[in-house]
């Protein structure tokens, strides 16, 4: 760990972290590692920085939501990685550090001087993080590739859409955010790892394997099936788990999922329907999968007739059956449970005022994982950076400045 970080009181406090990531699952990975408590600082190009920093919505120049969604907390370092001054300033910085992300293409980063055989020789305890499209190994590993284009490898859209129509491609980064949490994992075990053993580590993960995995029953149904169960679209309603799925109440609809016997028979009770309770076809999953038709015949009816599809939600939570509405965004914002749990808690940010930013996800009892800090200007800690951990003075940082090694955004260089 590093000793010469401030303490936060947080799990991570006296960590630091370089985080090279760019787009989505490096950059969020570093995120959560921040508000956990480490030091992050991210890597950008000059100029033009992360890719999201001009991302819809834009709130200022540089400052997109997505931008600032993904980058809260961190520190903004902007280099020329291709300067021998760099390169230098980075050594420095790995030396000082504990944990390298980042997920270019594979080789980029050895092509940089980068590479983890390369700078474990700086810092021989080093825990290096790299996410890409398909590994760092394998025959597909030098393909470009983005999340969507992993999660279609991967078979997820094939189970999206009607089953008479075509896969639906997810409009969600699953993959990208399914890596990034395999790689704040990965990272936290190497911590504990590290104190115990003195031991660094090498992390390699895949988007592919991150879209993969979430296919834990659809691929041992296959498996152990010998390929003759293959799980596929099925719509808005389950053909197997039933009754769960999708039902309208004007222009809303409530999602209930109640397959299992205790809960079928909350809901047959609330559409008193007791004769399929005492019809032996619908006693058990497999009777109500082969007679599905006329339980979300039943369901769909029920659904349509309530007052609301709140309505409906409460009647069906008040029978232990779960449910909820289907909410838009703008509903899914305003949840009571989302308001109550702190989910989007109000920042005054420097530059763009008021901003509502989604927090962590993880509550802890003893110390905090919220989000903290604010999301930097591009280059806005260069001086920072390269005075108080590196020990530069100022007319060092001016000339690399000046000779476009460092870049600052005009609104930094100008405060």
């Amino acid at each position: 760990m590093t000793t010469d970080s401030a303490t936060n009181g947080r799990l991570l406090s006296g960590v630091r972290v370089l985080d090279f990531g760019r787009v989505l699952a490096g950059p969020y990975a570093a995120r959560h590692l921040a508000d956990l408590g480490a030091d992050v600082i991210k890597i950008e190009r000059p100029v033009y920085g992360d890719d999201t920093r001009m991302d819809p919505y834009i709130y200022e120049d540089g400052l997109s939501a997505g931008f600032m969604q993904l980058n809260w907390g961190k520190k903004s370092l902007s280099i020329d990685l291709r300067h021998a001054d760099a390169k230098a300033i980075i050594r420095e910085l790995v030396a000082k550090s504990d944990v390298v992300i980042e997920n270019f293409r594979p080789g980029v980063m050895k092509k940089l001087g980068f590479g983890y055989d390369q700078l474990v020789h700086t810092n021989p305890a080093l825990i290096m993080c790299s996410v890409s499209a398909y590994g760092q190994t394998g025959p597909y590993a030098q393909r470009a590739g983005y999340g969507p284009v992993t999660e279609a490898a991967a078979g997820v859209p094939e189970l999206s859409g009607e089953s008479d129509g075509p896969p639906m491609p997810t409009v969600l980064p699953i993959a990208d955010n399914m890596a990034s949490g395999l790689a704040l994992a990965a990272i936290c075990a190497a911590l504990f790892h590290r104190e115990r053993t003195g031991e660094g580590e090498y992390i390699d993960i895949s988007l592919l394997e991150a879209a993969f995995q979430m296919h834990d029953m659809a691929v041992q149904q296959y498996l152990a099936s010998d390929g003759t169960v293959a799980m596929t679209r099925r719509g808005i309603r389950d053909v197997t788990w039933v009754p769960w799925g999708f039902f309208a109440n004007g222009p809303d609809w409530v999602c209930i999922m109640a397959g299992n016997d205790s809960s079928w028979r909350s809901v047959a009770e609330l559409l008193g329907r007791a004769d399929l309770l005492d019809d032996p076809q619908f006693a058990d999953y497999e009777g109500r999968s082969a007679n599905r038709d006329v339980i979300y015949r039943a369901v769909e009816e029920w659904v349509a007739a309530q007052p609301s599809a709140l309505a409906a939600v409460d009647a069906l939570v008040a029978a232990g059956v779960p449910a909820e509405r289907v909410n838009t965004i703008g509903q899914a914002v305003e949840h009571p449970q989302i308001q109550a749990r702190n989910m989007l808690p109000t920042f005054n940010h420097p530059v763009v005022g008021e901003v509502r930013v989604m927090n962590s996800g993880i509550t802890l009892r003893n110390t905090s994982a919220s989000v903290r800090g604010s999301a930097p200007d591009l280059g806005e800690h260069n001086r920072e950076i390269l005075a108080e951990l590196l020990g530069r003075d100022t007319a060092e940082i001016t000339r690399l400045t000046e000779e476009g090694v460092l870049f600052e955004h005009p609104r930094v260089a100008g405060s």
